[in-house]
């Protein structure tokens, strides 16, 4: 299987380290978890008989079910119609010269920012005025506004509204190809879309069907925007739900960071030590430090880990 991106730029996904750390799970899995699944990197990039994807951000999991339930050439119309309506531009289509060349300073690093600054503005106004924005039809503004949009990210505040501010990049190539490459691999795959949160009781009957759960939280030394919402205490309460699949003899996967920037994440530490008899730390060798997150210290030094029980049944 070749590895593919996502179509969203998730903060974090793992799509850079997936040779390291798919080798290490089980050879075969019958049904797995993709928990805090995000933009769905390594679920979309693993061998199994079904993969349910889960996340507690219901505009990401609604954007990858729009996505998938549709043809690529039907996606593509729809977002040339968005782009059309807002004037915005479409380097895929016409090339990047033709839109920056639009720039009275030519010399600037604004990329196609003022090109399409009325036209974004306009989409998030329309976007963020729908009541309904689970329909196809705001998914797919949603989808072209990250595209469009600073970092290519997605961000609301806290009335629900879209909130990033145009950026300097389009509907280009990149884009378009992995839009194609997530819809013919959702589309060979049994998948289940989920969203929910780990605590909840609607994830307790999912775990029932799991024979391996793969777990990428938010990190308690991470700097991205999503991390302001994990603390100490729900690092706990992962760990106590890793320590109950464990007895479920459910395989297990938990990606994070152990230390950052002379800070550790004392929680995991201590857990690791507490159940070293059963659990394999494996150290990763890569840091995010172009991460757009992470502009302070790009340098420092981070330990992370894939953490994983030593022994997967399949193996046995």
């Amino acid at each position: 299987m070749d590895f593919i991106r996502s179509p969203l730029n998730y903060t974090g996904n793992k799509f850079r380290i997936l040779d390291q750390i798919v080798p290490l799970f089980p050879k075969k899995i019958s049904c797995m978890i993709d928990l805090f699944c995000g933009g769905a990197t390594v679920g979309l990039n693993v061998k199994a008989n079904k993969i349910i994807f889960v996340d507690s951000n219901e505009h990401i999991i609604n954007l990858l079910v729009y996505l998938s339930k549709h043809s690529f050439e039907s996606v593509l119309c729809s977002f040339e119609n968005i782009i059309n309506k807002y004037n915005l531009s479409y380097s895929y289509k016409y090339g990047y010269k033709k839109y920056r060349d639009y720039s009275k300073n030519k010399n600037d690093n604004n990329g196609l920012k003022e090109y399409n600054n009325k036209g974004f503005y306009l989409l998030r106004d329309d976007y963020n005025s729908l009541i309904d924005k689970n329909t196809d039809e705001a998914n797919a503004m949603l989808y072209i506004l990250m595209v469009y949009a600073f970092n290519n990210d997605i961000r609301f505040n806290s009335d629900g509204d879209f909130n990033l501010p145009v950026g300097k990049t389009d509907l280009n190539r990149m884009n378009v190809n992995k839009i194609r490459q997530y819809i013919d691999r959702i589309k060979s795959i049994n998948a289940e879309f989920v969203c929910t949160d780990f605590t909840s009781d609607d994830f307790q009957l999912l775990v029932k069907k799991a024979d391996f759960i793969y777990m990428d939280p938010p990190y308690l030394l991470g700097d991205a925007v999503y991390n302001s919402c994990w603390n100490n205490e729900m690092e706990h309460k992962l760990l106590d739900f890793i320590d109950y699949i464990r007895n479920e003899k459910i395989d297990f996967a938990l990606s994070n960071v152990m230390t950052k920037i002379g800070k550790t994440n004392e929680p995991l530490s201590y857990w690791v030590y507490k159940n070293k008899d059963y659990l394999k730390v494996n150290h990763i060798k890569y840091n995010y430090r172009s991460s757009s997150y992470n502009k302070i210290m790009r340098d420092a030094k981070e330990d992370e880990v894939l953490i994983c029980n030593k022994r997967y049944r399949h193996e046995n």
